[in-house]
């Protein structure tokens, strides 16, 4: 049974993948949106793309703080070729660029897969936390435009919204309704497996951001953290102006879109969050009067110029791995 388990995940997050792959694209005019693609303007899409390769750096710089806290010394190259091959494996096996990562370290620097695997952990919950705080923060500065979107859509046929169809009242209702079902059943829900497992994930994310003491500088990988993040966000920016339909869109527009957008790509689906993805930036962007259909361009045209960039330097750096791997194994004096 243990062995059918990693199957059964795999099947699973693969038939997610094929579901929002089908939802997105079942009505899709190709030749329409690839006319949509060819008329956008990619040098911003080259520095967009530009902006994101700089956060891949950093990330493998932050990364290199973990491994002397573990008392190994690693190369920033070698850190960046792990961060890249990990990346590229994404596309390949959902969350398998973790391990891909570790394992390509594991092979230019020696430092063992059981440990590196250790700091992801830390880089996750660090990670999850600047998202979280990039949601909340979206959440008070847009909620009235996302309010105004939502009413609209709930009222599309003419008539006044219900009192109990309004977003505020909804969002209120359920967070009365679930204090007041754990405060009930409080007892019985710390029992159940599932509450304790993510209790037992949270007690790993507090963690995993306490273990940051380790590191010889705090405010150094805080520092690379936010720019990583920040590098991000201006990636998302400067690709809106790629394309006439998004290029309206300001900051804090981008830093909507970029979020959920971010939601999309996290949920498990082959090709990186290939059609969650898409359906959370086309999603998004509707609440800008992007139509469906431009949406859906502009989602194809960042994800795929992403995907083409990084399993083509995930493969290079494969390459470089292996070639850094048998010089260290066999000697550069074999001949």
């Amino acid at each position: 049974m243990k062995n059918l388990k990693p199957i059964v995940q795999y099947l699973l997050v693969t038939a997610i993948g094929a579901y929002f792959l089908y939802f997105v694209f079942k009505d899709t005019n190709w030749s329409d949106q690839f006319k949509k693609i060819k008329q956008s303007d990619f040098s911003w899409l080259a520095l967009g793309m530009g902006i994101a390769l700089v956060s891949h750096y950093l990330r493998g710089l932050r990364a290199i703080m973990f491994y002397e806290a573990l008392g190994y010394t690693v190369s920033v190259k070698n850190s960046v070729l792990a961060v890249l091959v990990g990346y590229m494996m994404n596309y390949v096996i959902p969350r398998a660029g973790e391990v891909s990562r570790c394992a390509a370290l594991n092979k230019t620097d020696d430092v063992p897969v059981d440990k590196s695997l250790g700091t992801v952990v830390t880089e996750r919950a660090f990670d999850l936390l600047i998202l979280l705080i990039l949601l909340v923060a979206v959440f008070i500065l847009q909620f009235d435009m996302m309010e105004t979107y939502l009413t609209a859509s709930l009222g599309a046929s003419g008539q006044a919204v219900p009192l109990w169809q309004n977003p505020k009242i909804i969002l209120l209702a359920l967070a009365l309704a679930g204090l007041l079902l754990f405060m009930v059943f409080r007892k019985k829900l710390l029992q159940l497996t599932l509450v304790q497992k993510i209790i037992s994930v949270l007690k790993g994310f507090s963690e995993g951001l306490l273990s940051i003491r380790k590191v010889k500088s705090q405010w150094l990988f805080v520092l690379y953290s936010f720019s990583i993040w920040i590098c991000y966000v201006l990636m998302m920016y400067f690709c809106l102006f790629a394309m006439q339909p998004t290029a309206h869109i300001n900051f804090a527009g981008c830093l909507t879109v970029f979020a959920i957008g971010t939601i999309g790509m996290v949920i498990p689906a082959p090709g990186a969050g290939a059609g969650p993805y898409h359906a959370a930036i086309i999603f998004s962007l509707g609440f800008f009067g992007v139509a469906p259909e431009d949406a859906k361009a502009y989602a194809i045209l960042v994800h795929g110029a992403q995907m083409v960039i990084l399993l083509t330097l995930g493969g290079v750096a494969s390459l470089m791995v292996l070639s850094s791997h048998r010089k260290k194994q066999y000697g550069t004096s074999q001949p």
